[in-house]
């Protein structure tokens, strides 16, 4: 197994481990870094909360071990992360809450104008879907494209309202259960 793989977070149990070099990496990642061969692409807590999101549920006995070259350990060091991540996790939840009322609120702005070409969509469907319009007519335009338009005109608003806000949905539950999960510090296996 590469070191690179060793990396990623790894699930034990339930579990997340999440190696590091660094403290400061479980929230930042230095452009420098990138030129180590086992270099860390995002932040530790976002590998946390990407796990955490593909995971079908999150036990409550589930904790974060980050593990740490036992040189970087110091006392105290669980507690300061831990008061860090809970930190961390707040701002992420208004983050989401701000997105997801901004999606609610994009779909009832959008609605007005889409209702208005789902209307318009089927006044011109209906027209060309008079008897006295040749059936080719009637197939391309009353029974395709003005039909086509008219649900386009539905879909971006609908999407928004019912759609578009179940996965922020689904992140604010994950980062609320992140912020309660227990946290260790642990030296890392030097294997």
């Amino acid at each position: 197994m590469s070191a690179g793989a060793e990396r990623r977070p790894r699930r034990v149990g339930e579990d997340v481990i999440v190696a590091l070099y660094r403290p400061a990496e479980l929230f930042s990642v230095e452009p420098e870094a990138m030129l180590e061969r086992d270099a860390r692409i995002e932040p530790g807590a976002d590998e946390i909360v990407h796990e955490l999101l593909g995971r079908s549920r999150v036990e409550r006995q589930a904790r974060i071990v980050l593990t740490l070259p036992a040189e970087q350990i110091t006392p105290g060091m669980a507690e300061t992360l831990h008061a860090a991540l809970r930190r961390y996790c707040e701002a992420r939840l208004a983050r989401v809450q701000r997105e997801t009322e901004m999606a609610w609120r994009q779909g009832l702005r959008s609605l007005s104008s889409g209702s208005i070409l789902f209307v318009v969509g089927l006044l011109l469907s209906s027209g060309f879907l008079q008897p006295d319009v040749p059936d080719f007519w009637q197939n391309l335009l009353g029974n395709g494209v003005f039909l086509v338009i008219g649900w386009v005109g539905l879909w971006y608003p609908l999407d928004l309202l019912f759609f578009a806000r179940q996965p922020l949905k689904r992140e604010a539950l994950i980062v609320e259960a992140i912020s309660r999960m227990p946290l260790l510090v642990q030296p890392a296996d030097v294997s």
